[in-house]
Order: structure tokens, then sequence, then C-alpha cells
């Protein structure tokens, strides 16, 4: 077989498991994945955050320098007016252009067009002045678009094109006097000679400062802030993870007590209502179920032991002494009283075996592989025509006694043997403890099916009336093994129910004087 071909697996069936799954990767404590989510989360949120907080912080910015831009045109419009000298003008990035587009003055800009005449800002058509131009109704945001790699200034970021914002204004005209006390940018742009004229003002909305600080607060909290915060809220998921677990190693460690045979030990349930809290409950219930089961098994095996021990020993004695004196036996007396007793171990094993089985039954509801229930169908069984056969068996064998009935239409889920095994038993307890009467009453409502089995009897004090349900238990007046039973005839009663989903007590006298045993079931459909 080709090394790399697949192993065949065997078919879904008794034995069969899941090809186990090649691990690649080193097994990860809860802790480790609680961290490691924490990083990656922690890491991802800056990376998205990071140039969204530089964007914001740049328009922030921007919007200042636009702000700024508005006063600064207004000032120097003003002092343009007023003929203002050039070392108050340093504040702005401004260019002051006269009608013919010549730059008067300009500070922290430069007139492109020595270098290449298709750049510079632009300038308006000779019809666009005059006191009624539109541009004499407010301050213009213009762009301007300085192609590869060129700036307004040497100090704007130049890498590769970009386009840069101005506030233009056209002023009122001022006259040759005022433009003459302008101090020239140089010999061309000498304003002492200029007529009366309007002048077109040029302020530049600096991004040098959006960029830089932009730029700088995205490097900090890519290069300096996302690590370390990163590093920390990993930190802080190991830590909270470590102490979120400190109650599951509680219950671990109490759980490994447990498993050295400490049943009666329970996990500490934490005071938080969480999901720990929950398995823990979980965990000391299903310790209690597990105890009780071992205390159901011990004490089964001990009673058992105690019950099958006298009639051992007597089918033992029984058969011992014949053999002894072999000439003075009655061996067919002999074989009858071996039989008897042979007949009583039998009937004990049934009763436990079925009292096992019912109370696996009790255990697994939804288990129908015992009950009879099919994929496609459900037995059903009419309890008030078992109830009569059962009567009217008795009717004509064993004591005379007289059986009263009234018994309503019940119909449960399920097959005879169960609901069989529970009538019978009912009525032998009441035909063993009865003086002449024995009453049974079937009646159905809401869903529910209530049989009462009554006897005018000794009763039951009030103090038993729980306690008769308990295995191997006989009353003082039934301690006689061969007429009061072996003690499980009203433990089955109660274990049937239960794996019907009823419920079996015993209640105070009613109509007769004696025990009155109640049994509720559920009926099937709830009909």
């Amino acid at each position: 077989m080709p090394a790399d071909r697949p192993r065949r697996q065997p078919a879904p069936g008794a034995g069969w498991q899941p090809a186990p799954v090649p691990r690649r990767w080193p097994a990860l404590g809860v802790r480790a994945r609680a961290a490691g989510a924490a990083l990656i989360a922690s890491a991802l949120a800056f990376a998205v955050a990071t140039p969204l907080v530089g964007h914001i912080v740049r328009v922030r910015l921007e919007h200042a320098a636009l702000e700024q831009g508005w006063a600064a045109i207004a000032d120097l419009e003003a002092r343009v007016r007023a003929g203002a000298g050039g070392g108050e003008f340093q504040n702005y990035s401004y260019a002051v252009l006269a009608q013919d587009g010549r730059w008067l003055r300009s500070a922290n800009l430069e007139d492109p067009r020595d270098t290449d005449p298709a750049l510079g800002l632009p300038t308006l058509s000779p019809d666009q002045y005059g006191t009624d131009s539109p541009h004499m109704l407010g301050t213009d945001l213009v762009t301007v678009r300085y192609p590869n790699g060129r700036a307004p200034h040497y100090r704007l970021p130049t890498a590769g094109p970009r386009t840069y914002r101005f506030l233009r204004k056209l002023t009122e005209p001022v006259s040759a006097a005022r433009l003459a006390q302008l101090p020239p940018n140089g010999p061309r742009a000498d304003p002492a000679n200029l007529p009366d004229q309007q002048l077109l003002l040029y302020v530049l909305i600096d991004p040098l400062t959006g960029d830089e600080t932009a730029a700088t607060l995205t490097r900090v909290l890519a290069y300096d802030v996302a690590p370390a915060t990163s590093l920390f809220v990993a930190l802080i998921a190991w830590l909270a993870t470590g102490l979120a677990l400190r109650p599951v190693e509680s219950i671990r460690r109490q759980m490994d007590a447990v498993r050295g045979g400490a049943f009666h030990e329970r996990v500490p349930v934490p005071r938080a209502r969480d999901g720990i809290h929950r398995l823990a409950r979980t965990t000391n219930d299903t310790l209690d179920r597990l105890q009780h089961a071992l205390d159901e098994q011990r004490r089964l095996v001990a009673d058992a032991s105690h019950e099958l021990r006298s009639p051992l020993a007597a089918l033992r004695s029984s058969l011992e002494v014949p053999l002894a004196h072999p000439a003075a036996a009655d061996w067919p007396t002999v074989v009858r009283g071996a039989l008897t007793d042979a007949e009583r171990l039998q009937d004990l094993a049934d009763d436990l075996l079925l009292l096992a089985r019912a109370e696996r039954d009790t255990d697994r509801p939804g288990d129908t592989a015992d009950t009879g229930a099919g994929a496609g169908a459900v037995d059903t069984v009419d309890l008030h025509d078992l109830i009569a056969e059962q009567l009217a068996e008795r009717q004509y064998g064993g004591r005379e006694l007289a059986y009263e009935s009234e018994l309503d239409e019940a119909v449960l889920t399920g097959r005879e043997m169960l609901p069989a095994r529970l009538v019978r038993n009912l009525l032998d307890n009441a035909a063993r403890h009865a003086e002449g009467r024995v009453a049974v009453t079937l009646a159905v409502a809401d869903g529910w099916a209530r049989l009462t089995v009554e006897d005018d009897g000794p009763g039951i004090p009030a103090a038993d009336r729980e306690r008769v349900f308990e295995r191997f238990v006989r009353l003082d007046d039934a301690r006689d093994r061969h007429t009061g039973g072996a003690g499980l005839g009203l433990a089955l009663v109660r274990t049937i129910a239960h794996s019907l989903g009823g419920t079996a007590t015993a209640e105070p006298p009613g109509r007769l004087p004696g025990a009155r045993l109640v049994v509720r079931l559920p009926t099937a459909n709830g009909s």
C-alpha cells in the first residue's frame, strides 16, 4: 500500500471510532489561547484605528488651518490697503498679485513661472476686475495642483504630485500712494510706479502641520503604542484567564479526590452565577447521584446476600440431613422441599433483576429498548383490562377475599410486562394483609391514571408509609418470609411507577381501614 494512501476506517457500528486528526501544531492551553486572541484582537484594532486616527487628526488640523487662513487673508487685505511694511507679513504664506499678474509681494511662497510658465497661481482676466466683479463678493477657495514633486515652497512636501489649497481675495482699489509704500519683492515687482488698481491676494492653507502631526501620530501608534499595548492586553488576558480558571482548578482537584475514592467530597461552588457556577452545581448533582447509586448498590448487595443466606442455608440443610441418613429419608418430600426453596431463590433473583432493569429505565427515560417502543410505532396497554383480568383470576383461587373494583378506561404507553407486575404486586400486598376485603379503584383525569388499592387489614403506620417502599423492608407483623415475602414487592411498585413516569405513595386509610396505596401514571397521548 502506498505510504500516502489514507488508511481505511471500519464501517460505523460496534467498536467504530472516527479517525484521529493529526496534530500539526502543539496544543495550547486556555490561558495561552485567550492571551493570543487578545493579542491578535488588539493588533487588529490598532491596525484599523491607527490610519483612522491619523486621518481624523489631519482633517481637524486642516480645518484649523482653514480657519486661520480666513483670518489671515482678512488681516492681509487690511494691511495692504494701509501700506504696511513687509516685515509684518511674515506670519502668513501669501502672495500679492497686481492686475497684470506680477507678484508684488509674497512670503513663504515662490513664483514658479521663472522655471515653468505653466505653473503659478491663477490670475483673473481684465474683465473680471472692477467693484461689481463677483470676486468682490467674498473670498474664494481655490486649488492648484503642482505636478512632478513641485510645491509652492521648498518647505512643503514634494513627494509626487499634490494639490494645494489657497484662499483668494480681490481687494478694493488701492491708490498709487499706498502701492508705493509696499516694499518690493525685486526689481521686476517694484510697486512704486503702479497706477491705482485692485490687488489679488492669495493665502496658502498650510498642510505642513497636519501632515507632520498625522505622520508623527501614526508612527507613534504603529511602532510604539500598538506593540506595547497589545502585549499589555495579552498579559492582562493571561492573568484574568488564570483568575477565572481558579474555580475550575479547584473543581479538578476535588474531582481528583473523588476519583481516588472520596465519593463524599463535593466541588466548591463559586458565588458568581456564571457558567463555572452551573458547572460546579451540575458536577455536585452528578456526584450526588453517583454516591446514591453506589450506596444503593452496596445496600442491595448486602441485603441480597442477607436474604439469600437463609433460603440457601435451608436448602443446604434439607439436603445434607437426608444425605447423612439416606435410608431413613423420605426422598419425595426432600425433593419437594428443595424445589420450594429453589423456587423462592428464583423468585428473589427475578425480582432483583426486574428491579435493576426498572431502575435503569428510570435513569434513562428516553431509552425505549426495554419498553418495546419501535422506530415506527409505540406499544400501548389497556390498564383497566389488565386489572380486570388479574382480579378475575384471584376470584377463583387462593384465599376467599371479596374484591371490589371501579375501573375507568386508561391506556398507557409501553409493554404489558411492567404495568402487569406493578398491579400484581399491589394486589399481592393487599391480599397478604387483608382480613376479607380488597377495593381497587382506577380513575382518569387530566392525562393521569390514578390506581388506588385498599384493604381492611392492620394498615401501615404513618411513620412507615415511606419506608415500606424500600428494598427488603418488612413491617413487624410481616417478618415471616413464608407469608411476608422478601420485601421487594412495594419497592418494585415504586421503581416501576417511576420508570413509567409516575409516582407511588402510601396514603391514610380511605374507604377501608387498612393500607391505602396510590399509584399515578401518565396516560397515552395525555388522554
